[in-house]
């Protein structure tokens, strides 16, 4: 049994690696950003013999071993393999243009050829001058990006007309420094740049120069101005507010009171009548004036009283 497994364990070493699939591939990249070519062998934990990566010259029919230690390839190239022996893929990272072409696994006579598509950075606005109003102590974008957000370019920058020649921003630089900066957020094809604190000296032609073309910016700031329909609103909410507080404070014009001499004469009226009343009730109860009669018998001497 011991014997049985031996021979299968040299057999799978003698056997080696063959690769899973030998198919070409297409892959799409872009410059700036890093591309992986995979190459696999059918077995993960098989460990090939030799095996190497190549890319086919432009210039003539050959096929060229690349490395990690060649000047173009220097520290741009590494195996993804991971912990797996039999994962051979390569990783090519801050791709350029020139790394596009086709680019081949060979492990052992067997091969796999990819072709590797690099986009660059086209600009959107290519070789445009576009017109830009600001006001000072605001802030300003001033646009520039490629046609492709996942693309960057090799090299750009930024630059300022300052007659006769064009000046390079820089932003460590007195004149720039905290107040200029790029605006890419997320996207390494946006060129952007943002001006904060704007001052009238920061007008003028603007330049975002790559190796491929350019884009221009003709900037003006401008002293912030009222406009005169605004100040004519804010004076009649003036007069507005200056007339509701003069209510507020008891200055509204005060009602119109009844007149005082009919007023007076009804009252007067009215008294006249509830006394009169009072008077009427108060005689129709007292009972009438007594009768006295006197007898004439001077033998009783009575008086009688009626």
């Amino acid at each position: 049994m011991q014997v049985g497994l031996y021979l299968l364990l040299v057999l799978h070493i003698a056997e080696g690696c063959k690769l899973k699939d030998g198919k070409q591939e297409k892959i799409t990249a872009y410059t700036g950003g890093s591309a992986l070519l995979p190459c696999y062998c059918t077995d993960p934990q098989a460990t090939p013999g030799r095996f190497t990566w190549k890319k086919l010259s432009t210039g003539i029919v050959i096929w060229e071993e690349m490395s990690s230690e060649s000047g173009q390839y220097r520290d741009r190239v590494q195996l993804g393999n991971g912990h797996s022996p039999g994962n051979l893929s390569l990783l090519i990272s801050l791709l350029t243009e020139e790394d596009r072409g086709w680019h081949r696994c060979d492990v052992e006579g067997s091969i796999k050829d990819i072709r590797l598509t690099v986009e660059g950075c086209s600009l959107t606005n290519y070789k445009t001058t576009l017109n830009i109003t600001a006001h000072t102590g605001g802030l300003v974008l001033l646009p520039c990006s490629c046609t492709e957000l996942r693309a960057k370019p090799k090299t750009f920058s930024w630059n300022k007309y300052i007659s006769p020649n064009w000046d390079r921003i820089t932003f460590e630089s007195g004149q720039y420094r905290d107040r200029f900066q790029l605006f890419n957020g997320h996207s390494p094809g946006n060129l952007s740049l943002l001006i904060s604190h704007l001052t009238e000296g920061d007008g003028g032609d603007y330049r975002c120069h790559l190796e491929s073309g350019y884009t221009d910016i003709r900037l003006t700031v401008k002293a912030p101005t009222l406009r005169t329909s605004t100040l004519r609103s804010s004076t009649m909410s003036s007069h507005e507010g200056k007339s509701t507080l003069n209510v507020a404070a008891g200055d509204a014009e005060p009602h119109q009171s009844l007149p005082f001499v009919p007023f007076a004469l009804v009252t007067v009226i009215f008294l006249h009548i509830i006394v009169a009343v009072v008077y009427h009730t108060k005689r129709n109860k007292v009972p009438d004036a007594a009768t006295i009669y006197y007898s004439n018998d001077e033998e009783d001497g009575a008086v009688i009283v009626q």
